[in-house]
């Protein structure tokens, strides 16, 4: 029993280290077992998280060949193709408080082929998911598919120094400096 007991606690200390005192140990507790329970071997691989994902009811529009790719990107730091409880813990702390994580978190959430950049058809496909998963919209309308292509083509003109037609890490983090509602904006339309 003690090395049960010594073992939660540094496992406890270890998150408390990943959160950086931004949650309490009640909150973690409740994130363990929520993540433990979509999850009970400790990695959350795409079907187990698209499962969590649904059963969290956070989008109107549930489309169940629906994979949440984006979201998953957010969550998987390593790119591994799973989800450990640290990246868990990590993927809220960013977007909750909005911490150093968040920069990473948005720039994978868009970079689907994980290239280094962000391209135009990149941003289309994940602004386009999200306002269907909302559900408010007809993303198949013109006009919806107007106005995120409008939108696409302002952040690319804010964001693309060089004009080659995709976002940098580098150019992202510029603009961010800058401009830091980039990235809350960004975070939003994902």
């Amino acid at each position: 029993v003690s090395t049960q007991s010594t073992w939660a606690k540094e496992q406890m200390q270890e998150f408390r280290e990943t959160i950086k005192g931004k949650f309490d140990e009640k909150e973690i507790k409740h994130m363990y077992k929520m993540f433990h329970k979509a999850a009970p071997s400790g990695k959350m691989g795409k079907k187990e998280f698209k499962k969590y994902i649904e059963e969290l009811a956070i989008f109107k529009k549930v489309d169940h060949q629906e994979s949440y790719d984006q979201l998953f990107r957010g969550y998987d730091r390593d790119h591994d193709g799973t989800i450990t409880f640290k990246e868990y813990l990590q993927y809220h702390l960013g977007i909750v408080f909005s911490t150093e994580e968040l920069f990473d978190i948005v720039f994978s959430m868009y970079d689907a082929d994980n290239n280094g950049y962000i391209g135009r058809e990149e941003l289309v496909e994940v602004v386009t998911n999200s306002t269907r998963w909302m559900g408010d919209c007809d993303v198949e309308s013109k006009d919806v598919q107007d106005l995120i292509q409008a939108e696409v083509d302002k952040i690319v003109g804010f964001c693309d120094v060089n004009k080659d037609g995709q976002i940098s890490k580098e150019e992202l983090i510029a603009a961010a400096e800058k401009h830091p509602e980039i990235l809350e904006k960004l975070k939003n339309l994902a």
